[in-house]
């Protein structure tokens, strides 16, 4: 019985250690790299910074706009001006995301639509969410996130946006790890 509790206690005494001496970054630390990678990723791809959405909707090849919550946006195409109202479904398609941290970095790796976090493809329908229900906004097994609402004040169904999202308004994925994203060509494919 004695040697049982001794085990105990020095599995204690091994665990505290182990938590004391832990060399995690604090995420003070990681949201500086966080940062830091968001600004290298737009240097290397010569991007230029709008403090306005342009008055006329259009944007050259380099700009984008950083909205109020800090996500960088890029109108590809406004779409057929039909607005997004409360309860309608929104699907949504992709060419590609990758993680800004590794773009920075020099990797190249892009996960085209569609991609699951499994690292396989899955079926290709649409991911969705409902406007206006946040709680169909995140989910572990969608990218769908805050980041992908915010566009549907400047847009309408049918519209194309490239996107560079800070993981505070990315998916369950990106917002757990500190990852921010690039959407290329993400497309608000249908308002219903």
């Amino acid at each position: 019985m004695k040697k049982w509790i001794l085990n105990i206690v020095l599995v204690a005494v091994v665990c505290c250690i182990s938590f004391s001496c832990n060399q995690g970054k604090s995420l003070q630390e990681l949201l500086q790299e966080e940062r830091k990678a968001i600004d290298k990723f737009i240097t290397m791809n010569d991007l230029v910074i709008l403090k306005e959405y342009p008055k006329d909707g259009v944007f050259k090849d380099n700009e984008y706009f950083r909205t109020g919550e800090g996500l960088f946006l890029q109108v590809v195409d406004s779409g057929n001006g039909i607005r997004v109202q409360s309860r309608n479904d929104v699907s949504v398609r992709y060419d590609y995301y990758q993680s800004v941290k590794s773009a920075a970095s020099g990797d190249t790796i892009t996960y085209p639509f569609p991609y699951s976090s499994a690292g396989y493809q899955t079926a290709f329908q649409p991911y969705s969410f409902t406007f206006g229900i946040p709680q169909t906004y995140s989910s572990a097994y969608s990218p769908v996130c805050q980041a992908w609402i915010i566009p549907l004040a400047y847009v309408g169904e049918g519209a194309v946006l490239n996107l560079i999202i800070p993981s505070s308004l990315g998916s369950y994925r990106d917002n757990s790890d500190i990852t921010p994203a690039f959407y290329k060509k993400l497309c608000y494919t249908r308002f219903n």
